[in-house]
């Protein structure tokens, strides 16, 4: 049972750093407010991640300070709350000097400006909302929205959405998370004002997860519409103590609810219309149990913690993380100074980061990284990232022939070191693959991006065997080429013909033999005849040595070959794209099919010149693919696969 708003281990807490500007009424979150005074600017940032995950402070530190909640905008901005009023903003990785807005506050103890989100139409409408602590007597906290003009809100633009109930003397339990949900509607975090009653009744808005419309009037399709009155009726859910944050899942809409606990128990919670999370009669898991409450997914003790904050959910549009992120949600703790990860699959939690000053709030970024948000060290934002994988080794099968219809392949390095590499094409050892007609003699040249002859190799022992030996890619059969270059940052070429101009199924390749350099593999293209079946353009990549997602761009070409000359181009390319197990990822006909997919490709400079072509946008995860470019409806030419690595 909860019975009390501040623990022992609270107070000691504020004791020791000598803080104790208010009386034992100082209650937690934020932490108290006091804890991240007394904590900031007295350690510096050292945060500890996983291995493999690196961080790097994201705008400038947020003086004044004491920030309470973030959010990004859909065009990417990171807008700040600040406790005293300001909402800052963060755009390129730069803080702006001006504030979007400047609100009039109550900023006692846990008052303040205490949350922000965005209208689903923000790209048309410009309209944002925020939850502030107004002044007065007695004081009560509103949601209000402003209307973007650039960078700040347009003068005269606020129009309140919401006021809620007023509040007691007591400054804490004020909620503030505010965020629109999967069917359009506001949803708004309010605490219960240290009155665990309040949290029980449907007199009041305290204590409860309410839903709006975003013009402040309430839906008649809430859960106690037809019980509660008046204003009231914009209860979804009660028995909540403050849940200072909440997430809705991207995709699946689901709902987790952070609860601030009192002496035991920090909890996540469904969030559920018309649910009862049970406070104050429960704190955490009800003992007995009680069939009138729902129990928390998760519940977690006051050892080295004291409050919930931040929550996200791991779904971004661009993958970055490492694959066992997808679907996880994240968490963190005011006191603890730390964050975890939930598997929701199974409700259990890991350790994700430790060492930080005073985490209040936790968001995924559309670039696919996690934020966190600090009052520590002056108030500041710090970005997680898992760095991308690169491509290790780039391949391309296709059919080998004379003239126009040899097999070309292009890779680019990219960095500014030089890149050892070795480049192969194999022919006869494709039949154990049970590849038909393969290239029975296959001849390589190497040629730089003006064309400039570098080396050539017909059977790879008749030059450079022991270096060739030692990389552990020595071809199986003798009369297949490779050799061993060490390339400065730049384009290069690739061209397998046929001994004597024979013909049939070759394949080219080119590995990173130095995985150190200050320099990758950036893309990899290939040009050749595509006909049906094994006889189709397939190009193969292997992306490694980081843990995180690399963004590659796919593209098949065939209409615009023409303007350089080239006979016979397919027509109308068809692109699919693999994993090693062979199971399809994406595929594509015209690239401009899919609008979303259309736009990132276009904003990346790599949009194909002919709307018959195809491409394909999106992150992979370290491993093996494919891309496979055949002709629409059986169709025949000339056709181009390339592969791009996007940094």
């Amino acid at each position: 049972m909860k019975n009390g708003s501040l623990s022992d281990k609270a107070v000691t807490r504020l004791d020791r750093c000598h803080c104790l500007m208010f009386s034992r009424h100082v209650w937690r979150l934020i932490g108290c407010i006091a804890l991240g005074f007394c904590l900031g600017g007295l350690s510096l940032h050292a945060a500890t991640l996983l291995p493999g995950f690196t961080e790097t402070q994201y705008g400038s530190t947020l003086d004044p300070g004491s920030p309470t909640a973030m959010a990004f905008s859909p065009d990417g901005r990171l807008f700040v709350c600040l406790q005293g009023g300001q909402l800052r903003v963060i755009k390129n990785g730069t803080l702006l000097a001006t504030p979007f807005v400047t609100l009039t506050v109550d900023s006692f103890n846990e008052r303040g400006l205490l949350g922000i989100t965005f209208d689903p139409n923000f790209a048309s409408n410009q309209f944002l909302y925020v939850y502030y602590t107004v002044p007065g007597t007695p004081a009560h906290n509103r949601v209000s929205r402003f209307t973007a003009s650039g960078d700040v809100a347009a003068a005269g633009s606020e129009v309140i959405i919401l006021d809620l109930d007023n509040l007691s003397s007591f400054g804490n339990h004020n909620g503030g998370a505010i965020h629109f949900g999967p069917d359009g509607k506001l949803y708004v975090g309010v605490g219960e004002n240290n009155n665990g009653a309040n949290a029980q009744t449907l007199t009041n808005r305290l204590g409860k997860l309410l839903r709006i419309n975003a013009d402040g009037s309430l839906p008649a399709d809430n859960p106690f519409f037809n019980t509660a009155i008046g204003a009231n009726r914009a209860i979804w859910a009660l028995g909540l103590r403050n849940p200072y944050t909440f997430a809705f899942q991207s995709g699946t809409g689901r709902m987790f609810i952070n609860d601030v606990g009192a002496n035991t128990w920090e909890e996540i919670n469904d969030g559920i219309a018309g649910s009862n999370y049970g406070w104050s009669i429960c704190e955490g898991a009800c003992s007995p149990p009680n069939a009138n409450f729902r129990d928390p997914l998760f519940q977690y003790g006051h050892t080295a913690a004291c409050a919930i904050v931040g929550g996200a959910f791991y779904n971004p549009p661009i993958n970055q993380f490492p694959a066992g992120y997808l679907d996880k949600y994240f968490f963190a703790d005011l006191c603890g100074n730390w964050i975890r990860v939930m598997d929701p699959s199974h409700n259990t939690a890991s350790d994700f980061a430790t060492g930080l000053v005073t985490p209040v709030d936790l968001q995924v970024g559309p670039d696919g990284s996690l934020y966190y948000l600090i009052r520590g060290n002056g108030g500041q934002v710090w970005k997680v990232s898992a760095p991308p994988s690169q491509p290790l080794d780039i391949s391309t099968r296709s059919h080998v022939a004379s003239g126009n219809s040899v097999m070309i392949g292009g890779f680019i390095i990219t960095g500014n070191a030089p890149k050892r590499v070795i480049v192969r094409a194999l022919g006869p050892s494709l039949q154990q693959f049970n590849v038909p007609n393969p290239l029975a003699d296959p001849v390589l040249e190497l040629h730089g991006s003006n064309g400039a002859f570098i080396n050539s190799n017909n059977d790879w022992r008749d030059a450079q065997e022991t270096e060739i030996r030692s990389s552990g890619l020595a071809p199986q059969n003798n009369l297949e080429s490779a050799l061993i270059a060490t390339l400065q940052p730049g384009a290069y070429t690739a061209i397998v013909i046929g001994q004597g101009g024979s013909s049939g199924v070759g394949l080219v390749e080119v590995y990173d033999l130095d995985l150190t350099a200050a320099s990758k593999l950036g893309n990899i293209s290939t040009r050749s005849f595509v006909q049906a079946d094994d006889n189709r353009l397939i190009g193969g990549f292997i992306l490694g040595t980081n843990i995180g997602a690399a963004k590659v761009i796919v593209r098949a070409l065939g209409p615009s070959l023409t303007q350089f000359g080239i006979g016979n181009a397919l027509a109308d390319p068809t692109l699919e794209l693999r994993d090693s197990n062979g199971a399809q990822l994406f595929a594509n006909d015209n690239w401009q099919d899919d609008p979303n997919q259309a736009a990132q490709i276009t904003a990346s400079g790599l949009a194909p010149a002919n709307p018959l072509e195809s491409a394909i946008s999106t992150s992979l995860f370290p491993g093996a693919y494919t891309a496979i470019v055949a002709g629409k409806n059986g169709g025949t030419g000339i056709g181009l696969v390339e592969i791009y690595n996007i940094p």
